[in-house]
């Protein structure tokens, strides 16, 4: 088996992962992107860049599922002008390799190093947090004894932009564009405009230059690369550049420029590509980004961006896998999803646009990280809710495309959660009065639309007092329960368990008695079902069928078990306390393997009939007995709910993606070591331990909250700050620096054993484990000592 450090490692004071070598058995990606301008960009230079939306603003090709992988991206090239001999910077795509190679990822850049035939290079990739561009900036040294020209060329292939009418109609499209080196600002200058084109007032124009002088260029793909060629070997870096524009056909961007090097002197050349209105417009631009010191200020301010958000939340913890995925990888994973939802990676080609439920779980995650920015998605995603209080499962609010309508037994629930925990974290209580437009015209506040939520779903109730399922609920695969409109969710009811207390906590402080009690009603109601028909006599019931048969039972030849149902029976406190231990000392029984817990047992292939099987996948993949990770973050709640720590524990550190990676081999894991997935082949399969889906997941959201807000213990809520640590009994302590509502909590961590916590804050003993926030306090030093009361 390879080991892992044959591939990559970690820096954890700079915050970086380096890889070693350019092939790892996927691309390992990183994301820059200031929330308007976007870059996916692997450890090999593989990737694409896009302005606002994959989906019609796709400035940048990247070819999904073709080989070889990862093609192409925003390649550097160098050229020595004596022997011909040329080289990537980025350790792909050429055949001649560098003498040394690394790359890393850090926080919104990517840099690369290399050294070849006494030429040593170093770039870094970033998106300034307020310019819209991908700046490339690399020095060239010449470290040997005798002068050398160098060429480097900076190339990029443009896409048509609009995703679906590019793999539809290319044919066509591609000459209705123009692709042309501007002498006014020495710049080439992409423009796109086709028939019927989406939304072409606000299409930008595409500038790709440099801050210095160019030897050449070209705007056309066919010149650049040449008849039966590829990014592996361009004709142009043979003969250099040929100075083609285009009027119609495949855009390319290819700039060149030449390096006199004397021995020892090292050159810098940066690179922009960018948006723009006009070239007018990339003229003023590049005059901005070309002037002295601004590419340095706009570095700065990226490290400062994150230096900022981090502070929110940092541990130092006995466990560096943790510790690492705590302070840097998990909340920068929570931000890249906050912006992207599912739509696009390595995985998803693009199309896909904002997941409503995925969404709504986001930014409760991310939240602190940037509260006025997650209230902006907040309007944004209930602005897809219709006036009876359906939700749309997908969105587009950047294309404004129109979708299927078509109803979740779980998507318009979600915003309960999000808004609460915006209000806990903020103490803000006035986001509930923001007017919200409907999707379907009129308007109404936020609390209006919460509302709305759970009035739709009481209105979609089956026979036995339990939600209808649906088109399904958060579970996708379970579309069949409730084909002829009769199937159920005991996992729904589970969702309103969860959500109704924090709508009713909401109207209670609002003085509006009706809701509080009405929410009060239904959860009781909802519980006394689930207690009366829900429970299977060792783990909780997952649905009934249209027919009638109950999904999750021991009788049932497979799917006997379902995993959600047993840890949302806790996180709803619904179950009993019994019944709610049983059913998760089930899931260890049943449920649980070395690389995580399985979503349900045992895999489907003919149940309930061979004719129409509960799942199209195959065993051991997707919703059909995988490991899905995105579901094992709520049994780490759980098991910290329960008081079980090394329960929790073992859930979540087996997912930590570094140790995924070890335990099942870095060639049958194959995903980022730093990027959750979305879920991972199960035992079922002879892929077992695969990742799947890595980066834009649900996982990433949970996982931070998991760690964060259950086994650490720092929980924010309407009236301060819940400190509750659920801490490995082997560890000694932890400390955590926690900002919220403007102080900085320092909370020292002692663990002597035990689930009992006990508190002092700065010096004087709490009673309970809720700190009150106090306005204007900016510091507060809280002990937590976990196993023995401290005596007062």
């Amino acid at each position: 088996m390879t080991q892992f450090t044959e591939y990559y490692s970690f820096d954890d004071v700079a915050r970086e992962v380096r890889f070693l070598r350019s092939d790892p058995p996927t691309p390992w990606m990183n994301y820059l992107s200031n929330g308007n301008f976007h870059v996916m960009l692997s450890q090999a230079g593989g990737g694409m860049v896009w302005y606002k939306s994959p989906q019609i603003w796709r400035l940048t090709r990247y070819r999904f599922y073709n080989l070889p992988m990862d093609r192409p991206g925003p390649y550097l090239y160098l050229r020595d002008a004596e022997t011909g001999a040329h080289w990537s910077v980025n350790g792909e795509p050429c055949p001649e390799r560098p003498d040394a190679w690394s790359s890393a990822h850090g926080l919104g850049y990517t840099r690369f190093d290399c050294a070849h035939q006494g030429i040593a290079a170093h770039a870094t990739y970033f998106v300034p947090p307020t310019a819209d561009v991908l700046v490339w900036r690399i020095t060239v040294r010449n470290t040997g004894t005798r002068a050398r020209k160098i060429d480097l060329f900076g190339y990029v292939e443009f896409s048509l932009m609009e995703y679906l009418r590019e793999v539809q109609w290319q044919c066509y499209v591609k000459h209705q564009l123009a692709v042309r080196h501007h002498a006014a600002c020495d710049s080439i200058i992409y423009r796109y405009g086709a028939d019927n084109q989406l939304k072409p007032e606000e299409t930008p124009q595409v500038y790709f230059a440099a801050n210095r002088p160019l030897t050449g260029w070209d705007c056309n793909r066919d010149v650049f690369i040449g008849p039966y060629r590829s990014e592996e070997n361009p004709l142009g870096l043979e003969r250099g550049c040929q100075g083609s524009n285009i009027l119609g056909g495949d855009g390319c961007g290819a700039l060149q420029c030449t390096l006199d090097l004397a021995p020892g002197e090292e050159q810098e050349v940066i690179f922009f590509l960018g948006t723009a209105a006009s070239p007018d417009d990339a003229a003023t631009r590049l005059a901005a980004l070309r002037a002295p010191g601004a590419v340095d200020a706009h570095w700065a301010a990226l490290g400062e961006l994150w230096q900022g958000r981090l502070r929110t939340f940092q541990a130092t913890l006995p466990d560096a896998d943790a510790a690492r995925m705590v302070n840097t990888w998990n909340p920068y994973q929570v931000e890249r999803n906050f912006l992207f939802s599912r739509s696009i990676s390595y995985y998803a080609t693009g199309f896909r646009g904002v997941g409503f439920r995925d969404t709504a779980q986001d930014i409760v995650a991310y939240l602190q990280l940037d509260p006025l920015a997650a209230r902006a998605k907040i309007h944004e995603l209930l602005a897809q809710q219709e006036q009876n209080g359906f939700c749309y499962h997908t969105c587009y609010p950047v294309e404004g495309f129109t979708t299927e309508k078509k109803e979740y037994s779980d998507d318009h629930l979600w915003p309960l959660l999000t808004v609460w925990s915006w209000i806990a974290e903020t103490g803000d209580a006035g986001i509930l009065d923001d007017v919200v437009p409907y999707f379907d015209g009129g308007e109404g506040t936020i609390y209006e639309h919460l509302c709305r939520s759970v009035a739709f779903s009481q209105a979609r109730m089956g026979e036995h007092g339990i939600p209808l399922m649906l088109a399904a609920d958060w579970n996708d695969a379970m579309s069949r329960v409730c084909r002829e409109g009769k199937g159920e969710s005991f996992w729904t009811a589970m969702q309103l368990g969860v959500v109704l207390p924090k709508l009713a906590e909401l109207a209670t402080r609002r003085g509006d008695t009706a809701t509080a009690t009405l929410c009060a009603d239904y959860k009781r109601e909802l519980t006394d079902v689930i207690n009366d028909i829900g429970w299977d006599g060792a783990w909780y019931r997952r649905a009934t069928m249209d027919d009638g048969l109950m999904l999750g039972t021991k009788e049932a030849r497979q799917a006997q078990i379902f995993l959600n149902t047993q840890t949302w029976s806790v996180l709803s406190g619904m179950g009993t306390p019994e019944r709610q231990r049983q059913a998760m000392d089930s899931v260890a029984e049943l449920l649980d393997t070395p690389l995580g817990i399985k979503k349900v047992h045992p895999a489907v292939t003919d149940y309930p009939t061979p004719e129409a099987p509960l799942f199209a996948y195959n065993p051991g993949l997707g919703e059909n007995a995988a490991i899905f990770c995105h579901a094992n973050t709520w049994a780490v709640i759980a098991e910290c709910l329960l008081g079980r720590p090394e329960r929790a524990w073992k859930y979540y550190h087996q997912l930590i993606p570094h140790i995924a990676l070890q335990t099942a081999g870095i060639e049958q894991y194959m995903g980022e070591p730093y990027a959750y997935a979305s879920n991972l082949f199960g035992p079922d399969s002879d892929r077992f331990g695969l990742a799947n889906v890595t980066w834009l997941t649900g996982t990433a959201a949970w996982m931070y909250l998991a760690i964060t807000q259950y086994v650490l213990g720092i929980r924010p809520e309407l009236d301060g700050l819940r400190v509750a640590p659920c801490l490995p009994p082997d560890w000694p302590g932890a400390t955590i620096t926690r900002v919220f509502r403007g102080c900085e909590y320092t909370i020292d961590i002692v663990n002597h054993g035990g689930s009992a916590v006990t508190l002092t804050v700065d010096g004087e003993a709490l009673d309970g484990t809720l700190i009150p926030h106090q306005p204007g306090r900016a510091t507060c030093a809280v002990r937590a000592t976990l196993g023995v009361t401290i005596p007062v």
